[in-house]
């Protein structure tokens, strides 16, 4: 914020597919295939890969698994969206993207609490790699399946409609994400992303 003093910045970070025209927003970050084609799209971050991790206290327990389908026997966290649905877990069998229907004690909608749960032995968890990153690196989480995590999916883009295109403010936003997002692809899109919403700048005050 320092670096752009004269500009004001309110986050809202929902899991719900909120209509920013509607909702009186600049701009929304969202997962490439979630952005509406008549939005102009900026891509902030690399593309996403996936992991499954379980912690060590939980694999002391039980068999680590050795193939997708070895899930069925354990402990699954989940991440349920707003419409209902779960996040699916997603393979690569046999040269195709296959969805595994897996099972758990824990279901959340927010990402974050699933991987805090996760260290305490609570089950498996799929998440973005982001999330779980750190908790690898200190031995807290093991990566597992790892030979068949599936490619990685598109990244986080900046989305907003073509009239919001010469706001000042907007540009700057753009420039700061590209530069600090892309390289190191944060975990902005929870699943879920979080959204510049409209300041009364003196570009938007202007007839």
């Amino acid at each position: 914020m320092a670096q752009y003093p004269e500009v004001a910045l309110e986050i809202s970070a929902d899991p719900a597919l909120t209509d920013i025209v509607v909702s009186r927003y600049d701009a929304g970050i969202r997962l490439g295939h979630r952005v509406a084609r008549d939005m102009i799209s900026v891509r902030v971050t690399d593309d996403l890969r996936v992991v499954v991790v379980a912690s060590p206290d939980y694999l002391a327990r039980h068999p680590r698994p050795t193939k997708p389908q070895d899930l069925h026997g354990h402990n699954c966290l989940r991440l349920r969206f707003p419409s209902g649905a779960f996040l699916p877990w997603r393979f690569a069998i046999g040269g195709k993207v296959v969805e595994i229907e897996v099972e758990g004690s824990l279901i959340a909608n927010e990402a974050g609490l699933l991987v805090q749960a996760t260290p305490g032995g609570a089950g498996v968890l799929y998440v973005l790699q982001e999330f779980a990153a750190p908790m690898i690196a200190t031995g807290q989480l093991v990566p597992l399946l790892e030979a068949w995590i599936p490619p990685p999916d598109e990244g986080f883009f900046l989305y907003y409609p073509s009239r919001r295109q010469s706001l000042a403010s907007l540009r700057a936003l753009i420039d700061f994400l590209r530069t600090n997002l892309k390289a190191r692809t944060g975990p902005a899109e929870r699943k879920q992303r979080m959204i510049s919403k409209r300041q009364p700048t003196k570009e938007q005050m202007t007839p």
